[in-house]
């Protein structure tokens, strides 16, 4: 499997168990946006709280240069250390929630 191919299972298989978290209400849902073609990867949270309507980004990804960009991140998860776990080299993680001025001090790769 290429490099892009194993990133892509990376990602959605991290999305993948996020998801299995579900809310303490029954009127939110969690789900799953992949995008293999375009690279865009996302869990989102839709439904009811009361009368407030709930719809957000979770977590979401994307690949750019043949790099995974960690572009939202809602968790007290380290996005970037699982998928330090599954063999994804520093230099291929990009931490695209911080400000480009801060990435080359994060340890992690730069656009």
């Amino acid at each position: 499997m290429d490099k892009l191919e194993q990133y892509r299972q990376y990602i959605q298989t991290i999305l993948t168990k996020h998801a299995e978290y579900k809310p303490q209400r029954e009127e939110i849902e969690s789900e799953l946006i992949f995008d293999p073609v375009h690279d865009h990867y996302q869990l989102m949270r839709v439904g009811w709280n009361g009368l407030s309507r709930i719809y957000h980004s979770v977590i979401h990804f994307d690949i750019k240069n043949d790099k995974i960009w960690i572009q939202h991140n809602m968790t007290d998860i380290d996005l970037a250390q699982e998928l330090l776990e599954m063999g994804v080299p520093k230099d291929d993680i990009v931490l695209g929630l911080q400000p480009p001025y801060k990435r080359p001090y994060t340890g992690y790769g730069v656009a």
